[in-house]
């Protein structure tokens, strides 16, 4: 009988390879300071993985009276992130599955702002995931969210799971496409979407993004240890035979765009996101606006 792989995700290295997207993230509070440093209330981020970017990134971007609770589906990342951040009074996490069709009834109505970075574009359900988070928020509340509409990664990883190797370890191989992917003019659907659900759009903006990858070998990593939450019936093997094509695979891609970077192979990674900042209105605002 194969052995099957550990289903802990490992929330350090996470942490430790996963600057090029917390850059990102730094530019997207860096266009909507304003707005944050007022925001003084209960917050959640969501897909807040090992906890660095919701302590080290959106907390210092907000008023020094807000509070945040950081949620991921990781049981193994929040674990990380509770023991590591213990001592922060203005901080805890929570597991938390977004896509949950019975969100807990502590949740609904209770928070003024949610942010969600790099998270959504793994949702199988993405309508469900929102219409969540508009009834986390309460009225007036606010949600700033960035997620990624086209990437190579998603394509690799998609490519991989229809191997007859893998795909048996793989539910649905959509895990690994994001809701947006190949649509004309992502914006305006999450646009309608948005407004289907009850949100009025205050920012909502297609984009590319480039990311400068300062060691092409170790980037995936990041990757891989989230993705591992979705192939923890593969045997161990095979699980490391999987993560070794897919970082020779992408690491090919950007091969022709690397150069030597301080003794390592860095890269410019370019993908699309979606930025959006929407707001939850009561029914009654909603008609007055009309």
């Amino acid at each position: 009988m194969p052995e099957l792989q550990p289903t802990m995700i490992d929330a350090k290295q996470y942490s430790q390879s996963n600057d090029a997207s917390q850059k990102g993230i730094i530019h997207i509070i860096n266009e909507f300071d304003e707005q944050l440093i007022n925001i003084s209330g209960k917050c959640m981020d969501i897909g807040c993985g090992p906890g660095d970017v919701t302590r080290n990134i959106i907390l210092p971007a907000l008023h020094m009276e807000a509070t945040i609770i950081g949620t991921d589906i990781s049981e193994d990342m929040i674990k990380y992130a509770n023991k590591l951040y213990e001592d922060e009074k203005r901080l805890e996490f929570e597991i938390l599955d977004i896509q949950t069709k019975n969100l807990p009834d502590k949740y609904i109505s209770e928070f003024d702002h949610v942010f969600s970075f790099h998270t959504l574009h793994w949702c199988d359900d993405i309508r469900q995931a929102l219409e969540n988070i508009y009834h986390i928020l309460r009225p007036g509340g606010t949600f700033l969210c960035a997620m990624v509409t086209s990437q190579n990664i998603f394509i690799i990883l998609h490519k991989m799971a229809q191997d007859t190797r893998y795909a048996s370890y793989v539910t649905k191989f959509n895990k690994f496409l994001t809701p947006f992917h190949n649509i004309p003019q992502p914006d305006k659907k999450m646009k309608k979407l948005l407004q289907s659900i009850g949100f009025v759009i205050n920012h909502c903006s297609h984009r590319e993004r480039t990311i400068f990858i300062k060691n092409v070998q170790k980037f995936p990593s990041a990757i891989l240890s989230f993705v591992s939450l979705f192939l923890k019936d593969m045997p161990y093997n095979l699980l490391e035979q999987f993560k070794d094509e897919f970082t020779r695979e992408y690491t090919r891609t950007l091969f022709g765009h690397a150069k030597l970077y301080n003794d390592e192979m860095a890269a410019l990674d370019l993908h699309e996101i979606l930025v959006f900042y929407a707001q939850k209105i009561t029914k009654e605002d909603n008609e007055r606006c009309r």
